[in-house]
């Protein structure tokens, strides 16, 4: 029996990231659609092409398809206007936070720390990159192999992940077979 998908927003890098070693579709594949606020998308993609990122390419070609990129409403902007005084978390995470609460959505794809202490204070569940490749792995889309060599082109394409959460991920991935 397949269970509801979960709502699910993203803050740009795992978007990036993905785009960059050319898996962006392992989360379309992991949770159908994602929305994005508007900060993200100009992280990902407006940002991105003007410097000439073919990453941004990427990502713009999947939204409005299954990344559906939503305004803040001035109602959520206030509510969490606290959020705004965190000066350790970007804009883009900001508003990722705050489109979570509006849409009242069940993850926040983020791998940056604080950003993600910050969505558990919230009742958000965090994923990071790396937890959707253990997702999709879990639902039979990628091979171990597959997910190790994802990982490691992830690293190649400068993506930081300590050492000690590289070999648990691996760990990790074996273990689900």
């Amino acid at each position: 029996m397949d269970r509801i998908q979960p709502k699910v927003t993203s803050n740009s890098s795992p978007l990036i990231y993905l785009a960059k070693i050319g898996r962006l579709n392992l989360i379309k594949n992991v949770y159908g659609q994602i929305w994005i606020p508007e900060a993200v998308f100009n992280e990902a993609v407006t940002q991105g092409k003007t410097l000439k990122i073919t990453d941004a390419s990427i990502i713009e070609e999947a939204v409005g398809k299954w990344i559906l990129k939503e305004r803040i409403s001035p109602e959520t902007d206030l509510k969490y206007a606290f959020l705004d005084e965190n000066n350790k978390i970007g804009l883009g995470e900001k508003q990722a936070l705050k489109l979570c609460k509006q849409l009242n959505a069940d993850i926040l794809i983020v791998d940056d720390k604080e950003a993600r202490r910050v969505s558990r204070i919230l009742k958000i569940k965090p994923i990071g990159t790396c937890g959707v490749l253990v997702q999709a792995h879990r639902k039979g889309l990628i091979s171990t192999n597959e997910a190790q060599q994802i990982l490691d082109d992830l690293i190649k394409a400068k993506f930081r992940i300590d050492p000690t959460v590289y070999r648990s991920i691996i760990k990790e991935l074996r273990k689900t077979k």
